[in-house]
């Protein structure tokens, strides 16, 4: 075989690499032919199944680090579309926006409570089920329509959406106020038959609702007037809540550019929307499942006579908490104790808060409240809503010694008829500066 021979077989076979290594670069997955997707939306649809809706950036919108955030909300671009399926009404905004939609960057997935009450297992499987959806993406029920949620989201504090989104997996650790929750965790929880599922409950804060009420006000819309379950979006003053205990998203006192609150969680019975829990409900689940940092609760002051006069300590576990579960007479007895330190951040004259019968007495009303709580709550989960979602069962697996006895148990039905024991040590440190005023 000739030199000459071999060179052009070895010239023929580097042209075809080079053909195939470029030709990349002029197929509809290039970056430029790309949309990514911040967040989506899911919706009830008034002509099909669902409204879907995507955010995106533009692509030709480069932030710098001196951009702001509302440089950044002129750059964010929403879009929605009907169909029977969330790919269905991905392909047509394909053909609107003529790119191609990518969902590896989608920060945050939304359903409206109306959608979510007819369940979204299909929708969360269909997405885990797809390459390009990471299973850190935050899920979130909403109180207002998905669609309105995420025109709302501009960043306040952030410079860029994204920004934002991101905080929603450290925020309720120091707050309390709600979960970090994932369409990957939801996915998983969806498998386990004995325990229940949350997600993050969002909806419009008071500038927002306020505004989203003029323009309903102003199409002369009221078709929504006697939905009792969309009232707190309506931006009444009577419908804002000021006390952690009934707080939930849609109904606060917040004002402020970005439209969008984060406030309580959605609980879920399998794949349906069943109930959800206010901003304390939400400390105690945290509590019970150790995703708390810290947070502030707010008793009534037992230092003075005023009962409406308040005190603010900030708590924080000092170890994860002990659950045990016992089944007597097929039913399961659960004790729960949790040990946590405080400080005293409410400061009132003439107080010494060294004295060991002042702290004795802030512990005292401390535990009482924590504990009224607690029971509360749990109450409310078995009784009202039937979920185990702080994974009890997992505790009572060791009474049963075969997977069928534990299936004929019915843990689901069961679950309902706990009793709970609840106990709290709280050792209140003093104040965080100041000791005696």
């Amino acid at each position: 075989m000739s030199k000459s021979f071999i060179s052009i077989i070895v010239f023929l076979v580097l042209l075809v690499i080079f053909i195939n290594g470029f030709s990349a670069s002029y197929t509809s997955r290039q970056l430029g032919n790309l949309a990514y997707v911040l967040a989506m939306g899911i919706d009830v649809g008034e002509n099909s199944k669902m409204k879907v809706s995507v955010q995106f950036t533009k692509t030709n919108s480069v932030s710098s680090s001196s951009s702001s955030s509302s440089e950044d909300s002129s750059n964010v671009v929403l879009v929605s579309g009907e169909a029977d399926s969330i790919f269905s009404a991905i392909n047509l905004l394909n053909s609107y926006i003529g790119k191609e939609i990518n969902l590896s960057h989608c920060s945050i997935l939304v359903f409206s409570e109306d959608f979510a009450r007819n369940g979204i297992s299909t929708e969360i499987y269909s997405l885990m089920n797809n390459e390009e959806v990471r299973p850190t993406t935050n899920l979130v029920i909403s109180k207002c329509d998905a669609y309105d949620y995420l025109s709302n989201s501009n960043p306040n504090i952030e410079k860029l959406t994204t920004q934002y989104y991101e905080t929603f997996s450290i925020t309720g650790r120091f707050t309390g106020y709600f979960s970090h929750v994932t369409i990957g965790e939801f996915f998983n929880s969806l498998s386990e038959k004995s325990s229940g599922s949350t997600a993050i409950l969002g909806g419009l804060n008071a500038t927002a609702r306020k505004e989203n009420s003029n323009n309903k006000s102003d199409n002369s819309s009221k078709d929504d007037s006697s939905n009792s379950t969309n009232s707190s979006e309506l931006g009444e003053n009577e419908n804002v809540v000021i006390n952690p205990e009934n707080l939930i998203a849609g109904n606060s006192s917040v004002t402020g550019k970005r439209g969008t609150e984060n406030f309580g969680l959605a609980v879920f019975n399998n794949d349906v929307l069943c109930g959800e829990l206010t901003a304390v409900e939400s400390i105690c689940h945290l509590l019970i499942v150790n995703e708390l940092d810290s947070c502030i609760i707010s008793i009534d002051n037992p230092l003075l006579e005023d009962e409406a006069e308040k005190m603010e300590l900030l708590i924080f576990p000092t170890k994860k908490s002990k659950i045990n579960v016992d089944i007597k007479d097929d039913i399961p007895h659960i004790s729960l104790k949790l040990s946590l330190d405080a400080d005293i951040m409410t400061i009132n004259n003439n107080i010494d808060y060294e004295d060991e019968n002042v702290l004795l007495k802030i512990s005292d009303s401390l535990n009482k409240y924590l504990k009224t709580q607690l029971t509360n709550y749990l109450t409310k989960v078995s009784k009202e809503y039937g979920v185990d979602i702080d994974s009890f069962s997992t505790k009572a697996l060791s009474h049963f010694s075969t997977i069928p006895e534990w299936e004929s148990f019915d843990w689901n039905n069961k679950f309902k008829e706990a009793t709970f024991d609840v106990s709290t040590d709280i050792n209140v440190l003093s104040t965080m500066l100041i000791t005696k005023t």
